[in-house]
């Protein structure tokens, strides 16, 4: 299986022996050994993929990377947090994901339970509520604006996210979109805030300290 290494907070060491890597495109900045690179435009999810990420356009941009070496990715400074699958669905904006290995298969899923009028806040807000999914037993590493903060949710211990803010999740987890008009809207700051995504069950919810769009 591909050697996953931080060799910082902001860079992410992949040694591989003979194996498959898929990383955002531009994320590779230096590499040793004999490894071949190529656009991927599905990653590990085939045609059918393609076709759900054109619908929905939570797209990805992908570089594979194969053979034996080791390859460094880092992505505008952005830092790195591993996250490790056992068997288990990792939830995560794809612009949030770095890298994973082939061993994971991907694919997109709604988020939010909401339906047609989900979707409609969601257009109107700019949140992407399709989110892209990885399951398998592997390794895959997301990025974030400073360190991403682990939420822990349990039965009796709901989460509200702000959608903009929002990296990823695993576990049992159900999420809704809600309305929520706070002190934010009054302000003048109403584009997210006046929209949640609740999680409830049990499992982690990751996030990070900024906004996507520029709103601080």
């Amino acid at each position: 299986m591909p050697e996953y290494t931080l060799v910082n907070s902001k860079m992410l060491s992949v040694t591989l022996r003979n194996e498959e890597v898929f990383a955002k495109r531009g994320a590779m900045i230096a590499y040793t050994g004999r490894v071949d690179f190529a656009p991927s435009s599905s990653g590990s999810e085939g045609l059918g993929g393609m076709a759900m990420r054109s619908v929905t356009g939570e797209r990805m941009t992908l570089m594979s990377a194969r053979g034996t070496g080791e390859v460094l990715y880092a992505f505008y400074g952005r830092h790195v947090t591993m996250v490790h699958l056992s068997g288990e669905t990792f939830y995560a904006e794809s612009e949030s994901l770095l890298a994973y290995d082939g061993r994971l298969r991907s694919g997109t899923q709604f988020l939010g339970s909401s339906g047609v009028g989900g979707l409609i806040r969601g257009a109107a807000t700019g949140s992407g509520l399709f989110t892209t999914t990885l399951t398998g037993s592997g390794e895959l590493a997301i990025i974030s604006d400073g360190d991403a903060i682990a939420l822990d949710v349990t039965p009796d211990r709901p989460v509200f996210v702000d959608p903009q803010a929002y990296i990823g999740h695993r576990g049992q987890l159900r999420s809704d979109l809600v309305t929520d008009v706070g002190w934010k809207t009054f302000v003048g700051q109403s584009s997210g805030e006046s929209y949640q995504l609740k999680f409830t069950g049990g499992g982690t919810v990751y996030i990070q300290a900024a906004e996507r769009g520029g709103n601080r």
